[in-house]
Parts: structure tokens; sequence; C-alpha cells
């Protein structure tokens, strides 16, 4: 089934996502933009080539010039979009699932996002056919770049919440894995510009993925095993496309993907107060943070699109995702696993003790998570869960969020796979875990 949402296009490759469809929602992006310049990267995916030729061609054939930056993490698109001057950018990546997806990721430059209408648009474009194909003197013109590197890296070293000189004082060991993906070569590089000594992990971008996709606990056992061998100060971990960070603390252990925008939040806060915005399924724990310091956090409909509009409406200071994506608008509206490195690099660099104390210092919840199976049935299911918590507080702008005292239940379906996502945060493991059977049986899936 292809998966058209807020987060693009999006399926597997050969039976939902073809060279057709790619072409057509290309050409629909490059209609709908009246021609002009267009930014177009990939992960390191074995179907990016496909995927992202047809889509060139299709922006081509309706008169899009286009500048290829290869390979490169999705964050890196918009910061070229600005830097060339373009119109808007297309990222061939299919983030954190499988190997055998892939997606176009419709995004705008370091200033502005595509909203949720726009992408409307591109899909209406798609489905009537009425795109808007040049004659053969009037089709686009395609080049190729490699100055996003640089370019990207130095913008996050002169980013003023950056501590670079406190980094480079302390020379911090680090471990990054890669994945395998877009940030093979991104992440070490700055990190050994940052005065880090770097020990790479799976930092070939060869598209392999040799360990899982998603930067989750149990897929960073290596990382962990790296870390206390070569007694690291911290190990980082991007997913495919380098826009959710994971962090494993100095005795091997994963954080926990939640706990990466609590920590870079309170870092910023820290050196420039201002609101926060974060997604309905982010932790309590960053909305605590930002109290600490006096700052209101607001909550959008998960999907970074819905956080980087509402970040901009509210004039956030930092916010995110609670899957390890980190937003600066100053920097740019999208989630950065590499802007997430340099904050928590700052942030251990002037303290005086190691990563996994920070943490613990910080206001803290326990996460249990399910993802299952998307019935057929879904609302009504979903319409029966409501039901059951009917007595309590409820958010509906996102499937429902059931808000408890000190605790929450989640459940909505994905963006970008055809499942369902069930979260429930608590004060201890063992309540968050009695919740999630509680949501899980409310939504009539056997225990």
């Amino acid at each position: 089934m292809l998966l058209r949402s807020v987060s693009g296009v999006r399926g597997i490759v050969g039976v939902d996502l073809t060279p057709e469809i790619a072409a057509r929602h290309a050409a629909a992006f490059g209609t709908m933009l009246h021609g002009g310049r267009v930014i177009v990267a990939s992960d390191t995916r074995p179907t990016g080539p496909i995927i992202k030729e047809a889509a060139i061609a299709g922006l081509l054939a309706v008169g899009c010039d286009v500048i290829d930056i290869g390979v490169a993490p999705t964050p890196t698109v918009p910061l070229a979009v600005t830097h060339f001057r373009a119109r808007a950018g297309l990222a061939i990546t299919a983030s954190h699932n499988p190997i055998d997806w892939n997606a176009l990721k419709f995004l705008g430059s370091s200033r502005a996002v595509f909203p949720p209408t726009m992408l409307e648009k591109i899909y209406r474009l798609a489905d009537t056919g009425k795109l808007a194909y040049k004659r053969w003197d009037r089709i686009g013109r395609c080049s190729a770049s490699t100055a996003m590197l640089d370019v990207h890296i130095k913008r996050i070293m002169q980013f003023p919440v950056i501590d670079v000189g406190a980094i480079r004082r302390r020379q911090p060991r680090v471990v990054f894995d890669a994945g395998g993906g877009a940030a093979a070569i991104y992440g070490p590089t700055l990190l050994e510009r940052l005065g880090c000594h770097v020990q790479r992990l799976y930092c070939r971008p060869d598209g392999t993925f040799p360990r899982g996709p998603e930067p989750v606990p149990a897929n960073l056992r290596p990382l962990g095993a790296a870390v206390r061998r070569s007694r690291a100060d911290v190990g980082f971990a991007a997913d495919p496309d380098s826009d959710r960070l994971a962090i494993v603390d100095e005795h091997g252990r994963p954080l926990g993907e939640e706990r990466t925008l609590v920590l870079a939040t309170y870092w910023v806060l820290s050196q420039k107060p201002g609101p926060v915005v974060v997604n309905l399924s982010t932790s309590q724990a960053v909305a605590d943070v930002a109290e600490s310091f006096g700052q209101r956090c607001r909550t959008a409909q998960v999907g970074e699109i819905n956080v980087a509009m509402m970040m901009k409406a509210k004039r956030a200071a930092i916010g995110g995702e609670g899957n390890g994506g980190v937003i600066m608008p100053a920097l740019h509206p999208g989630r950065d696993a590499l802007l997430g490195m340099a904050l928590v690099l700052s942030l251990l660099a002037r303290s005086d003790v190691p990563i996994s104390e920070i943490d613990t210092a910080l206001p803290r919840y326990f996460a249990a998570k399910k993802t299952l199976p998307r019935p057929v049935d879904w609302t009504q299911r979903l319409e029966r869960f409501a039901r059951h918590f009917i007595e309590k507080q409820q958010d509906t702008r996102d499937g429902v969020k059931v808000i408890l005292p000190e605790a929450s239940i989640h459940a909505r379906h994905s963006n970008t796979e055809p499942i369902v996502r069930i979260a429930t945060e608590a004060r201890t493991s063992r309540e968050a875990n009695i919740l999630l059977q509680e949501a899980i049986g409310a939504l009539g899936y056997r225990l």
C-alpha cells in the first residue's frame, strides 16, 4: 500500500513505490512549484539511485532545474535550498523504515516548510495527471554539487548555542554509529572538526544497514559494546537519513530515544530561554525541563511538518519529536541528528560529570511502546478506546491521547507505515507497562 501523508510518499519499492510513481509525484511537485530550481538528495538505500533518477526525470520534464547533492542527510536539503537559492528540495529516503522501503519527502528551505495543504495539492496533481510537461526545448537541466558537507557542518559550528571552544578543550571520546546511512561521512567529519576523538561504527555508506535502521535500544548493542571497549565518553547513533539521534552513555547503556530531546532542550534553554514545541507522543520530561526554565511547552500533531509549523508560529527556541528528532528553527525547520550531537556535546563539555549523571539529574518518565498491524476497522477500535477512557482527559488531534496524573497513553496510526503505535509513560516502568496492556486490550487486540 502506497502511503501518502505529511511525511511524503512512501512504500515498498517494486510493490507500492515504482519508478513511474516516483516520477509522477516529482512531476506533480514541480508543477506545483511552477518550475524553478530544486535540490535533490538521497540516503544510502540500494533503491536510492532508481527512485532518485526517476524523480529527477519527473522534475526535469516539467521544467525544473535540478541540483543533485548526492547522498546526504535529509536535514542538509533545506540548507541546500537556501544556499543555492532554490525553490524547494526533495529527499529520497524512507528514514527509519526497513531496507525494502523508500520514499519521496518534499522539503522547503531553511526558513520555511510546506504545509499539509501544499502536500495535498501535490497528491491531487499526481492523481489527476494534470502535469505541466514541457516541450523538448523547455525541459530543465541537471547538475551536481558536493559543497553541502562543508556548508552543513560550518552552519552547525557557527550556531550560537554550540560551544565549539568548550568541546575542543574537553576533546571527548565519541563512538559514532551511522548504521550504514547518510551520516556515515557527515557525522564523523563534524565530530572531528569539533575536536572529538572519533571511533567509527557502521560508517560505510553502502545502505546495507548492518543493524536495524531505527536507532532504538534493541539495535544499539554493538554501539554500547564499542563505547565500553574504547572507554568513550558517549556514543551517538543516527537513522538512515540522519534526522534522528540516539545516545549511549559512557557505560554503553542506551539512554532511550526520548532522552535526546530532553538533554538538548536543557542545554538550549540554559543558553537561550524561549518556548518549546513537541509532538503529542513526546515525553512529558521535555515539558518539565521547559517549566524549570519558566518556559511553556506546547504540543502539535505527530509529523515533522506539524511541529515545525507550530514552532514558527510560537517562535520556539527548540522543539522536536521524542523519537530523537531535534529541531531548532534558527538553523532550519527540520529534525537534525548532527545538530543534536553538537548540542549534547556542548552540554557535556560544560559539565564536570559524565553524560549518565547529566541524564539522571533531569526529569524522567518510564515509557512502554508497542507497534501492531493496523486493522481495517481501526476507526471503530479507536472510538472504543476513547469510550474506555471516557472519564479521563483526552486529546484527539492525532489518534487519542489519554492524559492521566503523571502518566499518559497515546494510540494512533503511523504516518510512515501501515501500523498502529501505542505509547505509554508513567513514573515507574511497571505502571507504564500496565497502562500499555490496558490500552492494547481497549483497542481490541488479543493480549
